[in-house]
């Protein structure tokens, strides 16, 4: 994870997360609430509503307003994503759940910190467009599929191609009930792209730690 990742202006002036080199941002969701743990607020815990973002590198999610600790923004990685699921509880709202593990040297799966849990809650329709979509990027960032120790000495195959997802999302199942977005073409203009991929820390294979970006919105 990655706490209040660049955003970016996009067109009509929305924010969206700065995207990478060679990253493509399949889709946007609005009407999320996310719980999530291990964070440095009051609480330790961060609820609040907001839009997600989906790409072939991470998902982002970006709150309606600032927290008092100055929280606006959560980047999760999708090779550090495990545990997950989608949860239709038969009371409350759907929602994905799953554990991140936190970025920086020394961290990761393989670090001496626990990973972050939690919750996004789907307040308004279905989710059959963005699961689909989810799923498919989230296995293909990750060298496999469980925790053990040899998969951690992996080194994590590269995200999907922007190719692929380009053909993922014009080939991508439209749910009726599903307000999520897909980007056929990307919502930011090319100037505004990071000119660097995320830097990969010393130890990236035996943990998998990103450096941190240190980048603000």
């Amino acid at each position: 994870m990655s706490v209040n990742p660049a955003l970016v202006a996009g067109y009509g002036g929305e924010l969206y997360p700065a995207p990478y080199p060679g990253e493509y941002i399949a889709c946007r969701r609005e009407g999320i609430d996310i719980q999530l743990d291990g964070v440095q607020t009051r609480s330790g815990k961060w609820k609040a509503k907001g839009i997600l973002y989906l790409s072939n590198f991470r998902l982002v999610f970006v709150a309606q307003k600032e927290d008092d600790s100055g929280l606006r923004a959560f980047d999760f990685p999708l090779a550090y994503i495990r545990k997950e699921d989608f949860k239709q509880p038969i009371f409350g709202c759907n929602h994905l759940y799953g554990h991140v593990w936190p970025v920086g040297e020394g961290l990761g799966p393989g670090g001496s910190s626990p990973p972050h849990q939690y919750r996004l809650y789907f307040k308004e329709g279905g989710a059959g467009t963005l699961l689909p979509i989810y799923f498919n990027l989230l296995f293909r960032a990750r060298p496999n599929q469980d925790d053990s120790l040899a998969s951690k000495a992996q080194q994590p195959p590269p995200p999907a191609s922007f190719a692929e997802v380009d053909k993922m999302v014009h080939t991508a199942f439209v749910d009726p009930s599903d307000p999520t977005k897909v980007f056929l073409s990307q919502p930011v203009e090319e100037e505004k792209r990071l000119k660097d991929p995320p830097v990969y820390a010393p130890n990236y294979g035996k943990d998998g730690a990103y450096e941190p970006m240190n980048l603000r919105p």
